[in-house]
Order: C-alpha cells, then structure tokens, then sequence
C-alpha cells in the first residue's frame, strides 16, 4: 500500500521521537497518522550509529504497531542544537567551489575541535534591509546523517530530507510578504528565534532556555538589537508553553500565534483521532512542517 505521493515526517528530540503521515486520498492530501514514543533514555546525537538505528527502528515499531504506514517517503526533523550554525557575510561573485571551500575554512575557524571534513555544509541567502549579502551556514555530522539514512534503508523507505525542527515548524506558517514575522521554537534544551522579512529569512538565533522570564528578556533583546518593527509571532514547542505565550505578549506587545499544524489539512477515512491531535497539537508542528515538505 506504499505510494510515492504519501509521506511521514519525524521529529526526534532529546526525550522522544514524533509522527506525522500525509497520504493522498481523492486528489487531496489527509492526515494519516499523529503519534509519539517517549525514549527510555535521553537520546544523544553523537551516539554510536548501531545505537542511533536500534533506538530509532524500537520507536518505529511502537508509533506503527496500530497504524502502518502507507508511505514510502520520509523526512526527518531534529534539534537545532544539533547543528553548528552560524552567519557570514560572503562574496556573490564567488564560484560555487570556492564558495563551498570557503564555507569549510570559515567552520575550521569557527569550530576548531571539529573537522569539517567530518560535517555536511549548507548555506542559504539572507535577506537585509542594507544591502549586505550574508549567509546562513549549517554544518550536521555525516555520520549522523548516514545513521539516519540506513535506518530509512531498513524500512524500505526513502529518504527525502534532513531539516532543524525550527525551520520545519516554518513550513506550518503562513508568512505574509507585507508583514514582518517571529518565529519560536522551543526545544528542551534551547530555543531558537527567526527573524522574516516578508517570507524571507533575515536573520535566526540560538538561546539557551533557563526558565520563561529569561526567555522573554532575551527575546525582548533580540527585537531591540535588530531594530524592526514585528507584526506578528509565531510560537512552537515540544511542550506546553501557554504561560509563556501570555507573558511574551505582555512584555512585547505583540500578538502570538501558538500555530496547530493539522487546522487546514483534512483527516483521512481511516485516520483515528487521538490525545496528541486534540490536545497538544502544537508541539506536533515540527514533524507535520517536515511531513507537509512533500505536499
């Protein structure tokens, strides 16, 4: 029953790893299947590739042990602080190999214990309102990433992307080209804020949550270093965050979005609601934004 138009997206996190299956039923795509697996253990993304698959292929078969799958393509969503990310500014007239060298000694210098060799390097364009041509550049381990795509070779399933969880919970916005934007996204151990300008990216940030009021000082600081006048905010987690929601728009006076990423996607015939579909949603969006690339 695995179609090529059908497609699941997983978010694994420190504690636990979550499903979300697309398919496609009479020329709409509808949502399959909402799931999650708490780890027994808090999971590390530097374990060995043998443990990385074992604990991945446990979760597998527990999130599809009432529901299989009827989707043969998968895309996986994890941590940022998994990534080594960081921002330069960058020469246009640079050839795509020079481009690609520099990129690798800029991580040499900026991450002199890792070997650059060992990570696979992206970049992409960021928007400026001064002209600057900048870029964002994310390194994730190779090794990481092999794990991650033998596991989809055991199951028969073919791997179609690797992204953060933050900018697969973009991929459930709806930026708006007039409007200046925030992104949030909360993991257990960090958040990260994004920064648009109309739908592009202008500029995204890494913080270390400590509790609620830190984590609004900082966003409070963020908005005051960049100078832009925000429209609206939007707010993803892994957990409950109504209290912060509350306390981010006292402090900021600006209206935030808590996004529930399955309001415009129909429910398939045979898909089966559940506590994680009524209740908690949101912390869902970072497995239904990847799940929702191939639609």
């Amino acid at each position: 029953m695995f179609s090529n138009l059908n497609h699941v997206g997983l978010n694994i996190t420190r504690n636990k790893v979550q499903l979300v299956e697309v398919v496609r039923e009479a020329s709409k795509f509808c949502l399959e299947n909402v799931n999650e697996h708490i780890f027994n253990e808090e999971f590390d993304f530097n374990f060995e590739e043998s443990k990385i698959i074992s604990i991945l292929q446990t979760s597998l078969n527990l999130l599809t042990s009432e529901t299989l799958l009827k989707s043969k393509n998968i895309s996986v969503a994890i941590p940022l602080s998994a990534f080594n990310v960081f921002e330069i500014p960058y020469e246009p007239s640079l050839s795509s190999n020079a481009l690609k060298e520099h990129l690798k000694w800029e991580f040499s210098i900026l991450f002199p214990m890792l070997n650059s060799d060992d990570f696979i390097i992206r970049s992409m364009q960021l928007t400026n309102r001064n002209n600057e041509k900048r870029l964002l550049v994310i390194g994730l381990s190779a090794k990481l990433v092999q794990a991650i795509h033998k596991f989809c070779i055991t199951n028969n399933l073919v791997l179609k992307y690797i992204d953060n969880s933050h900018f697969a919970f973009v991929s459930t916005i709806a930026l708006n080209e007039s409007k200046n934007s925030l992104s949030i996204y909360l993991c257990s151990a960090c958040c990260s804020i994004s920064s648009y300008l109309g739908k592009r990216l202008h500029t995204t940030k890494q913080i270390e949550v400590l509790d609620n009021n830190s984590l609004i000082s900082s966003v409070n600081s963020f908005i005051e270093n960049q100078n832009i006048a925000y429209d609206e905010m939007f707010l993803a987690s892994d957990f409950e965050i109504d209290e912060l929601k509350i306390g981010l728009e006292a402090k900021l006076g600006i209206s935030v979005k808590v996004v529930n990423p399955f309001t415009n996607v129909p429910t398939s015939e045979s898909f089966i609601q559940n506590a994680y579909f009524l209740n908690t949603p949101n912390s869902f969006s970072a497995a239904a934004g990847i799940c929702y690339r191939k639609i």
